[in-house]
């Protein structure tokens, strides 16, 4: 298979062998549980299926790792896990498109013969630096093997693309979570200095530099170096990836959490490096983890995805989005896991992250709210279906396969008439490294982008470094960072250049609240859908409601449109400007916008 990403009325798809598909795929870590077979019964084609390099785990805090074999971990490489996975699902349907999910992580064996590489990590092991130039070179010989072994294999001809893991959690952080803070690191931490700066003598800092204070100049600019580096990594094997496949297919990242992780040692802040790289056609993330998923509010996404596709790439969504099917992944494959982690419920018995809605009903309207925030920003979805299960139900599965139809739908709908966002929130990478790490301040970023999800207002999110671009289409504009970059400075600079009204988030005035945005946005002249707190999806053609409460929802378009439901509301076919339905305490509902 051949495969590129191709934009189609402003929207990018997967284009395989010259024919264009929605980004709608389905994995699983545990295959065993899996429930493949659902999948593809309701329309599903494209499936991720997870290969590590290594069983050392991809959490370094609680030790986990879904993978009971790692392909190089004895002396002769062994696939047999990762084909059977592959061909089990070809089995199912023969014309499925499969997207390898490749870890590249070294063995045991490369750890304990390479430690001058490594970094200490917080459970006491080593592992890889992702600053070692031997394990660049070593990964990609791992890499080259890996995909030399696909492309040989009876199934190559069903591979549509790759995606690219590496770190803690298989998302690029450093293993040691500290920027690979090492003596590898900080010898290149000083070539870097060197070569940006002419320094020779670059003062090293120590990690207690890192906790509780201002950051010094060295601080911040080792928390430049240590997203920068990162990238570079990133891009490094997303190149050797296509070199390998002679650039026949796409590759994809986990990579750029600014509008989530506040945490520059995590090496996530280097976006701006590699989002216009040849190398790599979609980025990834999970979405926003907020307040542990609780409903009500909007579950966003962890990097700027509207300037992803700016710059000519997909966004692919990894939704998690547990379910009232969710169980411990103890219980899903009993003996392998700790009682102690990923547990539903804390010591306290209040629901964690890892648990999901009580009832099949609340299910459905919180997979539907996480589609319709990524149907009503042209992004693609993966359903990740963690420890399998999750969606093994008739009603998710008919909301599932309903939600895929209206994606592949969306594919010849043109949108140039329709609502689109008329605010913009800007998210400044760079300038996480200007604030004391882990303070309260560190999170506005987080908190102003949760309490806009709850303004009624639709938005974008772009970098900083794209406002000069994107600015004259906005009515407003929001600035998250408390203390910006000088790309931040200036991109408010032009704002006032362009005379359109912004909020500067700061040290004395942190806007993180809804009520207080939809004054400042509406007294901008930006259109509000609904002042009483619920969100709000509109772009692309498509309306999406979550109710945060019991009673009447009261939407005001912006002008005329046919409005068309499509689930969750029995409300007649209307042209209309505005219309009222009952909604229930956290439902959600999905109209189609067209124009009149």
């Amino acid at each position: 298979m051949k495969s590129h990403i191709e934009f189609c009325n402003g929207k990018p798809f997967i284009s395989v062998d010259g024919k264009l598909y929605s980004a709608s795929a389905y994995t699983s870590y545990f295959e065993e549980c899996a429930e493949y077979g659902d999948f593809i019964e309701n329309g599903y084609k494209m499936f991720f299926i997870n290969v590590s390099f290594t069983s050392l785990p991809i959490n370094n805090v609680t030790g986990f790792t879904p993978f009971r074999k790692g392909v190089f971990e004895s002396d002769e490489p062994d696939y047999s896990e990762f084909d059977g996975r592959i061909l089990a699902v070809l089995e199912k349907c023969p014309d499925a498109m499969i997207f390898p999910r490749i870890n590249i992580s070294m063995p045991k064996r490369w750890i304990n013969e390479n430690t001058e590489e490594t970094v200490a990590t917080v459970n006491g092991g080593n592992r890889e630096s992702l600053y070692s130039e031997k394990f660049l070179e070593d990964g990609g010989k791992l890499l080259k093997e890996m995909v030399s072994h696909i492309r040989s294999s009876s199934y190559s001809g069903s591979v549509a693309g790759y995606q690219l893991c590496g770190g803690t959690t298989q998302e690029w952080m450093h293993h040691d979570m500290f920027g690979s803070f090492s003596e590898k690191g900080l010898e290149g931490f000083r070539a870097w200095m060197k070569e940006k700066y002419g320094c020779d003598n670059t003062e090293i800092p120590s990690k207690e530099d890192f906790e509780g204070k201002e950051p010094s100049d060295t601080v911040k600019k080792y928390a430049l170096f240590c997203s920068e580096m990162n990238a570079k990594t990133v891009e490094h094997f997303a190149k050797l990836l296509k070199e390998y496949t002679n650039g026949e297919q796409i590759t994809g990242v986990f990579y750029g959490y600014s509008a989530f992780v506040s945490d520059y040692l995590l090496g996530l802040h280097g976006l701006r490096h590699i989002i216009a790289s040849p190398y790599i056609d979609f980025f990834s993330s999970p979405c926003c983890y907020d307040n542990n998923r609780q409903l009500g509010t909007d579950w966003g996404d962890m990097l700027p995805a509207d300037s992803v596709r700016l710059h000519g790439k997909l966004y692919f969504t990894e939704c998690d989005i547990r379910t009232h099917l969710t169980k411990g992944m103890q219980e899903s494959r009993p003996g392998f896991y700790p009682d102690g982690i990923y547990t539903l419920n804390d010591e306290n018995g209040k629901k964690t992250v890892w648990s999901g809605p009580e009832t099949a009903e609340l299910s459905v309207s919180a997979v539907r709210k996480a589609f319709s925030h990524q149907l009503t920003k042209g992004s693609g979805v993966w359903w990740f279906d963690m420890w399998g299960g999750w969606y093994h139900d008739e009603d998710l599965m008919k909301e599932l396969c309903a939600l895929k139809e209206i994606y592949d739908s969306s594919l010849n709908k043109d949108t140039e008439s329709l609502p689109s966002a008329e605010t913009v929130l800007f998210i400044d990478e760079r300038a996480y490294a200007n604030l004391i790490r882990g303070s309260a301040l560190s999170c506005a970023v987080n908190n102003i982008r949760v309490a806009m999800g709850n303004t009624g207002i639709p938005f974008d999110m772009y970098m900083v470094e794209d406002a000069k671009t994107v600015l004259p289409k906005y009515k407003a504009a929001v600035f998250s960072a408390p203390v910006p970059s000088e790309k931040g400075k200036e991109a408010a600079e032009l704002c006032r250049g362009y005379g359109i009204p912004f909020i500067q988030v700061s040290k004395e005035e942190l806007f993180n609240d809804a009520v207080q945005l939809r004054d400042f946005l509406v007294s901008a002249g930006v259109h509000c859908y609904n002042d009483k707190g619920n969100v709000i999806y509109s772009g692309n053609g498509f309306l999406g409601i979550h109710s945060v409460s019991d009673g009447t929802v009261n939407v005001a378009l912006p002008n005329k449109f046919r409005i068309t439901p499509l689930l969750g509301c029995n409300m007649p076919e209307q042209i209309t400007d505005g219309f009222s339905l009952g909604m229930k305490k956290y439902e959600t509902v999905l109209f189609e916008l067209n124009k009149v």
